[in-house]
């Protein structure tokens, strides 16, 4: 009986579908990353140009998921940037062609979840709730648009130079669509003081520590965004795993034991490892079957540290239709968003270079106002 038991935990890694490489575009320098992409056409340079863009930043890779494939995972950004005081082209860039961040844009029907990677400096943060805050080194804001919010995202360039972060969209439930808006902000133990909340506004704001495990004689360093189990990181509204993970060493590995059915996405943002049967190098994607194993395992393929996120989570099973931020479960809803949208329930766009007094007082004034009930 006993052995019986055992035979039937014993961990069993589920198989690869495929491996992509997705698209690398320029962006902060911008020059720099057209630079990066042009040499890495020519046969032989990509790893180098992979090195250099890890090393100095310039490059944006935004992986749009198929919808059926991935739920209830839309979309993730792996953002590698670097504001540097004396690049002559960074005030003409700004200036003419784009701010250094992301100016107030509306949401709707799903969340952003935005992890500053450990050692980089990260984004300052402004909603139409009132909210502002700003957070990097390792702090995740877990933010739900829920039934409709505007929010901006301005690059923190006084914490530092260099700035890498991922973002993920994460779908909503269809009876969650139109949940209010909140924001979580998920820290480290030893959070620096680029990470804070300065005003809470309509909605207090859940921070909690993110979790963090040293494994196999600290060969495994597994930070954890939110756990399936509810016990570690965000509160979610439906079950998934989120988890940055490090192998250093040939012998390094993690395992996550995954239910049937499942959907599990591997980002290998350094090093190469191997998943589900299938060798994964840098900026490569490993998408996994849904079944055909009991746990996700991700092994070390080289001496030296390898660097991945792991998604894993229960699909949601509903239709999923998207038009720009909006992210609904039918073309009608879109609609309405796009309306709601255009007549102010979400909030008004403002300039993301007015002051904090003038932002909070127009978004009290909307409180006050009662347009959001």
């Amino acid at each position: 009986m006993i052995a019986t038991l055992v035979l039937a935990f014993t961990p069993t890694p589920r198989p690869a579908s495929k491996v992509v490489r997705h698209a690398r575009l320029q962006v902060w320098p911008a020059w720099q990353g057209l630079v990066l992409g042009v040499l890495g056409q020519v046969p032989g340079l990509r790893s180098t140009c992979d090195k250099l863009e890890d090393a100095f930043g310039g490059r944006v890779c935004p992986m749009s998921f198929d919808a059926a494939e991935c739920d209830p995972f839309v979309l993730l950004v792996h953002h590698r940037h670097a504001f540097r005081p004396l690049d002559f082209l960074r005030p003409i860039f700004s200036a003419v062609i784009m701010p250094e961040g992301f100016p107030a844009h509306p949401h709707r029907g799903f969340e952003t979840v935005t992890y500053v990677l450990p050692g980089r400096a990260g984004l300052t943060h402004r909603d139409s709730e009132g909210c502002k805050m700003r957070y990097g080194d390792g702090a995740v804001q877990w933010m739900t648009a829920g039934r409709g919010m505007l929010h901006e995202e301005m690059w923190d360039v006084e914490a530092g130079n260099d700035h890498e972060l991922y973002q993920l969209w994460v779908n909503l439930p269809p009876d969650s669509k139109l949940v209010p808006p909140r924001v979580q902000l998920v820290t480290p133990v030893d959070a620096t003081g680029a990470t804070e909340v300065q005003r809470e506004g309509a909605t207090p704001v859940r921070v909690t520590p993110i979790g963090d495990e040293s494994l196999q004689g600290g060969a495994v360093r597994v930070r954890t965004l939110a756990d399936a189990s509810g016990d570690v990181g965000a509160e979610t509204y439906s079950p998934m795993t989120l988890a940055h993970v490090e192998l250093r060493g040939a012998a390094a590995e993690y395992t996550l034991p995954l239910p049937d059915g499942w959907t599990t996405i591997v980002y290998v943002r350094r090093g190469e490892v191997d998943v589900g049967g299938e060798r994964a190098a840098m900026y490569n994607t490993v998408y996994l079957e849904r079944r055909g194993g009991n746990c996700l395992r991700v092994t070390n393929a080289h001496d030296g540290l390898s660097d991945v996120m792991v998604l894993a989570g229960a699909p949601i099973g509903a239709p999923v239709v998207a038009a720009g931020a909006m992210v609904m479960n039918s073309d009608a809803q879109v609609q309405q968003a796009m309306y709601d949208y255009q007549r102010g329930t979400f909030g008004r766009p403002w300039d993301h270079r007015v002051d904090d007094e003038e932002w909070a007082a127009a978004c009290d004034a909307r409180q006050a106002s009662g347009v959001v009930r």
